[in-house]
């Protein structure tokens, strides 16, 4: 398996939990979103300035990875927590 399909099949990994816990736990998750907004945030500048700096490719830097996943989980749980607090106001 390519690392492409690794990386893909994380991050498909993440957002299935995003949706599951946000379905789950939509209060949690709502409230944990300035959170991880903040820590991809901060995490993807670094990215960003560490690429530029020592000419690497995102690939290679080891930190991508979690990154992205936790980046899948955020968007995962947005939509699962606000399918259920939608229909919870009609």
């Amino acid at each position: 398996m390519s690392s492409k399909n690794k990386r893909r099949l994380l991050q498909l990994l993440g957002f299935v939990t995003g949706v599951l816990f946000g379905l789950w736990r939509p209060t949690q998750i709502q409230t944990m979103l300035p959170i991880l907004g903040i820590t991809v945030g901060i995490g993807y500048f670094f990215l960003s300035r560490n690429t530029i700096e020592s000419k690497k490719e995102l690939s290679d830097i080891k930190w991508f990875i979690p990154i992205q996943m936790i980046m899948y989980f955020l968007i995962g749980g947005v939509i699962g927590s606000t399918i259920i607090l939608y229909t919870q106001l009609y």
